[in-house]
């Protein structure tokens, strides 16, 4: 079973990436998004990462009740996928890893230098590292990435946008939305191998069994005659 070797590796790279931003990139950064326009009403347009559930669930939701009939039936598995492995994402990392880490703000960082840092099992929800918003994001788009191949680039482009956007207004360090994207990355990975794919291995996207290819197959008579590599919806 890959899986596990591939996800330890994932949280290694996590962290390797994470401390060499935490070195070398954060303060950097964060000094020359210090100097946009949005920076000193960046508290005004914060949209904290609770308050994005609250449509994904409701949207998920009122999808899922259509998908009982019409054309969205087919689309359920990777919507409940999507759902779950986002929320757990935001549970998980604002309930035990920004407790643990303590991170505090760019504010701190820039403004009051001697108040700035890692207060470890410190912290709350209201701390900043990892990023609930990149989990949420990462979360989300690891699931299409998986799914419907033909969306990749939309994926990309989201994170992409999400990254400068979060950056931009001096809400995170980049190694916040590094961690954070591991581990929604991460979450949404086990989610899929929890859901009753037969190998680890397709949920690292090794696999080509995607739910778009997936619905391009012609309907079995049978519901047996599945081969014992398909994952069933």
């Amino acid at each position: 079973m890959r899986y596990i070797p591939a996800a330890i590796t994932r949280l290694l790279m996590a962290a390797g990436l994470s401390l060499l931003s935490i070195f070398f990139l954060d303060g950097p950064v964060a000094r020359l998004f210090s100097q946009s326009a949005l920076y000193h009403d960046h508290k005004k347009y914060a949209v904290s990462s609770l308050v994005l559930l609250v449509p994904l669930m409701l949207g998920a939701s009122f999808i899922i009740f259509l998908g009982r009939r019409g054309r969205f039936k087919a689309i359920n598995h990777a919507i409940l996928l999507a759902t779950i492995s986002a929320v757990v994402a935001f549970l998980g990392n604002n309930m035990l890893l920004k407790p643990l880490f303590g991170r505090t703000s760019t504010d701190e960082f820039l403004y009051w230098p001697s108040h700035y840092g890692f207060y470890f099992f410190k912290g709350d929800w209201h701390s900043y590292f990892p990023s609930g918003h990149m989990a949420l994001v990462a979360a989300i788009a690891t699931i299409v990435w998986r799914e419907f191949p033909r969306l990749r680039w939309v994926c990309a482009a989201v994170v992409a946008l999400a990254t400068f956007l979060l950056l931009f207004g001096e809400w995170h360090f980049v190694s916040d939305l590094i961690a954070g994207a591991f581990w929604g990355n991460l979450v949404a990975l086990t989610i899929v191998a929890l859901a009753g794919r037969p190998m680890a291995t397709h949920c690292l996207g090794l696999g080509d069994d995607s739910l778009e290819r997936q619905m391009k197959r012609p309907k079995s008579g049978a519901v047996g005659s599945a081969g014992k590599d398909e994952c069933p919806l």
